[in-house]
């Protein structure tokens, strides 16, 4: 197996699950909350924002963050106590020249 080959398989398997999926169409829209309640906006989103929205735990939250971020559709960044996520648009953009070449 070739070295992308691999990494192609890695990216389809973190984004096969519902909600890691779900993760991911949160923080593309920004949503950022979680600084006492006030709303706080800065093209990243906070962790405990996705635990509110998605109604799963923080140690399941975490699970999920990991795998994105170890297939490199998410970058993550400490602030204190906050930590912030962010879509790397690079690593959508590789999944999206492998699939392109079904579809031409």
């Amino acid at each position: 197996m070739r070295k992308n080959d691999k990494n192609l398989t890695n990216i389809f398997k973190a984004l096969a699950d519902k909600n890691r999926l779900k993760i991911l169409l949160f923080i593309s829209k920004h949503e950022c909350k979680c600084r006492e309640n006030k709303f706080s906006c800065r093209n990243e989103t906070c962790i405990k924002d996705l635990k509110k929205q998605l109604k799963i735990t923080m140690p399941t939250i975490s699970h999920h963050i990991k795998k994105l971020v170890n297939a490199g559709f998410v970058n993550t960044k400490k602030e204190g106590k906050w930590v912030y996520c962010v879509i790397n648009k690079e690593k959508f953009k590789e999944a999206n020249k492998f699939l392109k070449q079904f579809i031409n």
